[in-house]
């Protein structure tokens, strides 16, 4: 008779002593969970820091024809401008550790200052992730927040007029700002700054439908 491993049974009035067997297989399926739980928070961290699916904002027959964010250049400007805030805050605390060496408590401040602002440089940039504009057959949606989200909406139906305007560095980099006229007047979405691919957005903004004309 064949026993498989770990299917050790003591006899009664006995202990079972773990052989090296046993402990082999005990060490092979205990952790058995542990992977399982990694992945079940990771997958929720990473559904918690990434926008929803287009598909989760349409109505019934409705088609999505742009889903993207704001331009690469808009997080580029923050660390930029973070680099610069950083070498200042360095340079200050490279001067005063020489003109003041007991000020302890101001360089802890200085430290302090500097950590704080790199951490909101992570959150603006994972806000820029979470940012999205999408363009469908019916409407135009904006998904804004991280861990609050707000989707504001307009139909296109509403749209009277739209303005794109690209600087010459926009037109390098194919980024522009767009202004969007509607009957709902949406604040939200009035104004679009660094939107990639602008003409394709401009063009998408007006449907095929004709348009009320004005009175």
């Amino acid at each position: 008779m064949t026993r498989k491993l770990g299917e050790l049974v003591p006899r009664a009035g006995t202990r079972l002593v773990p052989t090296r067997r046993t402990r082999i297989a005990a060490r092979v399926q205990a952790p058995l969970a542990l992977p399982h739980r990694r992945a079940t928070a990771h997958a929720w961290l990473r559904e918690l820091l990434t926008p929803p699916a287009p598909r989760s904002y349409l109505a019934a027959g409705e088609q999505c024809l742009i889903s993207t964010r704001f331009h690469w250049i808009v997080p580029l400007r923050m660390m930029l401008r973070t680099a610069v805030r950083m070498s200042l805050t360095g340079a200050l605390m490279l001067v005063l550790g020489f003109l003041a060496p007991g000020a302890v408590i101001l360089l802890a401040i200085l430290v302090l200052a500097a950590l704080s602002h790199s951490g909101y440089l992570g959150y603006l940039i994972l806000r820029w992730r979470t940012d999205t504009i999408m363009v469908t057959d019916r409407r135009i949606i904006r998904v804004t927040g991280l861990l609050n989200l707000t989707a504001d909406a307009v139909n296109l139906s509403q749209v009277t007029d739209a303005t794109l305007h690209q600087s010459l560095i926009g037109r390098i980099l194919d980024y522009g700002t767009l202004r969007i006229e509607s009957a709902g007047q949406r604040q939200s979405l009035e104004t679009l700054d660094y939107v990639p691919a602008p003409s394709a957005i401009y063009r998408a903004t007006w449907p095929s439908s004709p348009r009320p004309k004005r009175r």
